[in-house]
């Protein structure tokens, strides 16, 4: 058994640690909470730059088979259907055969096969926490997915 006095130099020890713990977790707190939304804002735009991906390949599937660049845009429009809609742009452009230029496409009856349709989506992403924004990266990111297939022909 301990003797009264020990007990009593330990009691007042403890006492003299009361709040360290609250004191620490307000000094970590901060950095903790800006490193996990930071790791989900690091997500959210990932997901944004790989939806952006798949709108141009799915715009791409339409374009090798189908010359009309209105379906080409609403298809790529429709597969990234849960990403906000006034922040894409979709461009289609077409090129010739073994040409490097590319323009405006035309209507469908110029296509002849082997030309080569592009189809860029860009979607202009928000980052949720202000940690880009402090490190000079800005407040928002423009994520941007391209494919270029071949017409295939009707």
């Amino acid at each position: 058994m301990r003797d009264r006095r020990t007990m009593e130099r330990m009691r007042r020890g403890a006492r003299g640690e009361r709040g360290a713990a609250a004191v620490e977790f307000a000094l970590v707190a901060p950095l903790l909470f800006l490193l996990v939304f930071g790791i989900i804002d690091f997500g959210f735009g990932f997901h944004a730059w790989d939806a952006s991906h798949n709108a141009a390949r799915e715009g791409a599937r339409v374009g090798a088979v189908n010359p009309n660049p209105d379906l080409i845009e609403a298809r790529a429009r429709a597969a990234s259907d849960f990403l906000d809609q006034s922040r894409i742009d979709v461009t289609v452009q077409c090129a010739p055969e073994n040409s490097t230029s590319f323009g405006a496409c035309g209507d469908g009856s110029g296509w002849v096969e082997g030309d080569v349709v592009r189809v860029t989506v860009i979607y202009d992403y928000n980052y949720m926490t202000p940690l880009p924004n402090m490190v000079g990266l800005g407040d928002s990111l423009a994520v941007k997915g391209i494919s270029e297939p071949r017409f295939e022909g009707q």
